[in-house]
């Protein structure tokens, strides 16, 4: 049944992948409403389960393993003030605006909190695809992208920290919040650390079946870790695939690492498309105040984004902006959590679920023509030079 189930995903998202990338839109769109036709919401031929989703887990990982093979270190550093700012920012204004929102259309404070606080993540995978579609990866506004979500994940993890913190005992966990600083950045710390001893490190010699076995091993072993830690799984992937990037071509791991990307990651985009509950967006209550929210999680982003980049000039930090828009599986565990715990209600729970959907299917449409507008830039700049 679920091998039955997993070619039904493909099958939807090979043909709606081809047909939007026919029609010159960002395949990952057709994936995900392939996930939407085949799942309960539409045909209800593929559901939600343990097999599915660790699939989908899979592709994510793989998706950013990829995506850290083709960004080296150096070039994350280059940018790394741009990317602490974009990041910063981007968490700031989307919260704040989340919270006032709530508490004008008469939200008590935790679920004011909980609305601000699931509009603070960026899922980077949605960005990411494009980036690696349109062959840019290599653009500095794409490395202060992925560095930003980085960075990203580590603040949203502790604004949720703290926020769960109220939600459970009443008071402020700070104590929490500094541990999750701390582990975190001992982490990411020691990641960027091996970069050295990576380029020198002779795969070959190692007891292990091939380098491909070698570094798939530290793709999955880094994202297990940073889960166990409280990160996002695909925060431990991108950093091992940019500790590899440092002997991708002596030992040829991105042709072989692509192929099992190729299979997984339209899994995981389906995967998002099963797990949206359309009928829970169809009341007009939803639908009229949803729309706001999702104009404030676009709009915080976007100006945050922008801000911290606006030293790349207009167009590119403009690039970023609508880079960092898209919220995936984040904002709704945080609404889950929120609903789990009792401070937030079906209907508020329906708010963050509608934000998600719209900035899932939207910021993919308006981040392909934006790089296309930034790209017309650089290439008169370096004709004039």
């Amino acid at each position: 049944m679920h091998l039955l189930e997993i070619f039904y995903l493909l099958l939807a998202a090979q043909v709606l992948g081809w047909v939007f990338k026919t029609l010159k839109q960002p395949v990952v769109i057709g994936e995900v409403l392939a996930g939407v036709l085949m799942g309960p919401a539409i045909l209800g031929w593929v559901h939600q389960g343990e097999v599915l989703n660790f699939l989908a887990e899979l592709g994510a990982i793989f998706l950013l393993f990829m995506v850290g093979l083709e960004t080296r270190l150096k070039d994350i550093l280059a940018v790394g003030k741009e990317a602490f700012l974009v990041a910063v920012l981007g968490v700031a204004f989307p919260f704040v605006g989340g919270y006032l929102y709530g508490g004008a259309i008469g939200f008590e404070q935790l679920p004011a909190l909980f609305l601000g606080t699931a509009l603070v993540a960026t899922s980077v995978g949605i960005t990411a695809r494009v980036l690696q579609e349109l062959g840019v990866l290599s653009r500095p506004y794409s490395r202060i992208i992925l560095g930003a979500a980085v960075i990203d994940d580590v603040l949203g993890l502790i604004v949720l920290a703290v926020v769960g913190g109220v939600a459970q005992t009443g008071a402020l966990e700070i104590a929490t919040a500094v541990r999750i600083t701390v582990i975190s950045a001992i982490f990411v710390g020691v990641a960027m650390a091996l970069v050295p001893l990576m380029r020198h490190l002779p795969l070959e010699r190692l007891p292990m079946g091939s380098p491909l076995g070698f570094a798939l091993m530290v793709g999955v072993g880094l994202a297990a870790l940073a889960a166990v830690i409280g990160l996002a799984p695909i925060v431990g992937a991108f950093l091992a695939g940019m500790l590899l990037a440092e002997v991708r071509e002596k030992y040829e791991l991105e042709r072989p690492s692509f192929a099992v990307q190729a299979f997984l990651s339209p899994i995981f985009f389906a995967m998002v498309g099963v797990r949206l509950e359309l009928a829970a967006l169809a009341q007009s209550q939803v639908l009229l105040y949803g729309s706001v929210v999702l104009l404030i999680a676009l709009a915080g982003k976007l100006i945050g984004g922008f801000l911290g980049a606006l030293s790349q000039g207009f167009r590119r930090a403009v690039v970023v902006g609508v880079g960092m828009a898209p919220r995936g599986e984040v904002g709704l565990i945080v609404a889950a959590l929120g609903l789990a715990a009792g401070a937030v209600n079906e209907e508020e729970y329906a708010l963050v679920l509608f934000m998600v959907v719209g900035t899932t299917l939207l910021a993919p449409l308006f981040l392909r023509p934006v790089i296309a507008w930034a790209e017309r830039e650089s290439n008169s700049e370096r004709k004039r030079a």
